[in-house]
């Protein structure tokens, strides 16, 4: 009864901040497909003043904490915003902070806290962290792949013997390329670069499928 209520609930929050963000992303799509729209979406970025990129931030570190939540999108959407440079230090410090909260808190309230989240047997699937030779490879193996579920990952890694300092430098190694991917891609449609906006969307495309069959392989022999 507890699993199904907790499911509705998790349901219900998926949906919820899904349609939130449909419901911001798609007059953001329509203002950057005109010059007077761009124009209109930077000074409206600017009226925030330092509580922009905090807000953003924030949503980069909420978007890691819920992990259900798909990284990709708030990625563009700082570089739409905040270009190619600042839309990538934000992201770096969200995502980066985000990480640091969740691990934390996976190392303070251990393994009930994450079964609360995650179906058991979704994280029984990954005891190939418990590998303690091969530990550090594979966590940046997967966290270098784009299209793998990176925030669940942080919660499973948390819960093995792998030093905090250790697991934040590889994954902040790791998760970089991706994340400025998008946020070049993002800045390329503000820009009004559609073609390589297309092209980054097309190759980012390409590598989650592409990292998706080889996660696969991957988890299937370290399994094993």
């Amino acid at each position: 009864m507890k699993k199904k209520t907790a499911k509705t609930i998790a349901t219900v929050l998926i949906i919820a901040v899904c349609g939130i963000l449909l419901y911001y992303i798609i007059p953001l799509v329509k203002l950057i497909y005109t010059e007077e729209g761009r124009i209109l979406l930077d000074e409206k970025i600017r009226s925030f003043g330092i509580f922009a990129p905090l807000i953003f931030v924030g949503i980069e570190i909420l978007q890691i904490v819920l992990a259900f939540i798909p990284g990709a999108p708030v990625d563009i959407i700082g570089g739409v915003l905040f270009g190619k440079l600042w839309g990538s230090v934000l992201c770096f410090v969200g995502i980066f902070t985000g990480t640091l909260i969740v691990f934390y808190l996976v190392r303070i309230f251990g393994k009930p806290l994450v079964e609360k989240i995650f179906p058991k047997e979704k994280f029984e699937n990954h005891r190939f962290l418990k590998n303690e030779k091969q530990l550090s490879l594979i966590v940046f193996i997967l966290f270098l792949i784009p299209g793998t579920p990176k925030d669940f990952l942080t919660y499973i890694a948390a819960l093995t013997d792998i030093k905090p300092a250790k697991f934040m430098f590889i994954t902040a190694v790791a998760r970089t390329p991706a994340m400025m991917c998008s946020v070049i891609m993002g800045n390329s449609f503000f820009e009004g670069n559609f073609k390589m906006g297309i092209i980054l969307f097309a190759l980012i495309g390409l590598l989650s499928i592409l990292g998706y069959f080889i996660k696969t392989k991957f988890l299937d022999k370290h399994e094993k």
